[in-house]
């Protein structure tokens, strides 16, 4: 979805409107003295910014919950791998041991 060009309110700067965004990024341009901003996208939007147009704030509301799944997601899998390797660890010490054992006796 187009975000270039929309109306945004910001909890303390007031109204502006999107200049451009990223996929983690989008920078707003407010009234001087304040002019341009940059804000972490679409995290900002949980926080201290919303569109005006609520098809667009449910837009992003929506892409916000799609990244926290994401992120979610790659802690696990990163668990599970730290999870793998400390196993495979103690598995080649305890191999170690009994191999070491083995030729004392």
């Amino acid at each position: 979805m187009e975000l270039i060009s929309q109306k945004v309110m910001h909890i303390r700067f007031g109204e502006g409107f999107v200049v451009s965004n990223t996929d983690n990024r989008i920078d707003v341009q407010f009234a001087e003295p304040l002019g341009q901003k940059g804000f972490t996208f679409p995290d900002a939007f949980v926080q201290h910014l919303w569109m005006h147009d609520p098809a667009v704030q449910e837009f992003v509301i929506a892409q916000y919950y799609q990244n926290q799944k994401q992120i979610e997601a790659e802690k696990q899998r990163q668990e599970e791998e730290r999870e793998v390797a400390a196993e495979a660890a103690r598995e080649l010490a305890a191999s170690k041991r009994k191999s070491s054992t083995k030729k004392k006796k």
